[in-house]
């Protein structure tokens, strides 16, 4: 039986996504033919039915920030003249604050419709059981890349969470300060509106300017997951467990906020219920966790696999000290908070740089030379021990 996991094998899927497809923006003509070479190996390999979910995605996540800020300015503009007004515009400014932070804890982006939409889509392979079926796991990665942002560089990133908190704030701040004063006509609501205006102008500006950078080959993330995926494809074929139906999900438009992972729960969030999910993000490095708690994208966003998921995790990291792979709290946000938003269990397995952060995150370093083949098959061969584990469970 060949071995499906070795990096050789594993780095070739690498090769062809980040070198010849080269970058792939969610909803770009790059990304679609990403998953016209994952149907191609599927067909390889030997599966004959890809289901496909299209659906409808901004190409950068700079709308999920900039959207609010932007509605933030307009609140102001639009209260400027009367009680009523101010009183409305506070209200447009304090759901805006709602919005962003529902974005940064990856739930689906309300505001999504004011911006260009472009068609994506998630794949879904399923692999049924040998036996008895008693349960469902779901694999997943995703097939697009995001872009250079000079926030996630080795000089900023320490700050990322801490302005994106400073942007939340703002713009709650704004929309309280003009519901007092419109309510009251308070000089000092007056003066504090006036502040945070300067403080919502400046995250914008920040946003607009993380906007600049072209988008990245995307060998590590997600390019390394995608190859995961598709080697544990090949193993299932050959070795298809016995009591466990494994659905492989090769999810679009993860770096504008999950929806491709929303999309597949918005289709069959009722069949998934008490299925078991393992999300692979950014596996090219030497070392390897599974994440115990990720800190979303400000520090009011943070979540947690479920219970269950991670004393998973953590029992096959036990049965095999040899792969050296541990949990670890990481800077991230990932599927898994789709997934836990939505009550589902999930647990994510991630590569980590020598700093402890994620390594070559969103940076044009993000490429093949910079890929350690080894992390690909470890992260691989620890996902098969979760996989039989669970299906011996």
């Amino acid at each position: 039986m060949t071995d499906a996991f070795l990096s050789d094998a594993l780095m070739s899927h690498v090769r062809k996504l980040a070198e010849e497809i080269g970058p792939r923006p969610a909803g770009h003509p790059a990304e679609m033919r990403a998953r016209q070479y994952i149907r191609q190996v599927l067909g390889e390999i030997g599966y004959d039915e890809v289901e496909t979910l299209p659906f409808l995605t901004p190409d950068t996540w700079g709308y999920a920030l900039g959207n609010p800020l932007a509605l933030t300015l307009a609140s102001n503009l639009l209260g400027s003249r009367s009680r009523v007004g101010r009183l409305l515009g506070g209200a447009i400014a304090l759901a805006g604050a709602y919005t962003l932070w529902r974005s940064t804890r990856i739930d689906k982006q309300p505001l999504a419709a004011l911006s260009p939409r472009r068609q994506s889509a998630t794949l879904i392979v399923r692999v049924p059981p040998t036996g008895e079926l008693r349960r469902t796991l779901v694999l997943l990665a995703h097939t697009d890349s995001n872009k250079h942002r000079p926030s996630f560089s080795p000089q900023l990133k320490k700050y990322l969470l801490g302005l994106t908190t400073a942007g939340l704030a703002a713009i709650a701040g704004n929309g309280a300060a003009q519901i007092v004063e419109g309510l009251s006509g308070s000089k000092g609501a007056a003066k504090f509106r006036k502040a945070s205006l300067w403080a919502v102008v400046a995250s914008l500006l920040i946003a607009l300017y993380d906007e600049t950078g072209p988008y990245v080959p995307g060998a590590s993330d997600n390019a390394s997951a995608v190859a995961c995926v598709l080697g544990l494809a090949a193993q299932l074929y050959q070795q298809p467990l016995r009591h466990t139906e494994v659905w492989l999900a090769f999810t679009g438009a993860e770096e504008v906020g999950c929806l491709g992972a929303h999309a597949l729960l918005d289709v069959y969030g009722d069949r998934l219920r008490d299925a078991w999910f393992l999300d692979f993000e950014m596996v090219g490095t030497r070392d390897i966790a599974y994440v115990t708690r990720h800190t979303g994208f400000s520090l009011l966003s943070a979540y947690r696999p479920d219970a269950e998921s991670l004393a998973w995790a953590e029992r096959v990291s036990q049965q095999h000290p040899e792969m050296d792979i541990h949990g670890r709290e990481m800077v991230i946000g990932e599927e898994v908070g789709a997934l836990r938003i939505r009550g589902y269990r999930g647990v994510c397995l991630s590569g980590f740089g020598p700093d402890g952060w994620l390594e070559n995150w969103h940076q044009t370093s993000d490429n093949v030379e910079n890929l350690v083949p080894a992390g690909l098959e470890k992260a691989t061969r620890f996902a098969w021990a979760m996989m039989q584990h669970l299906d011996g469970a």
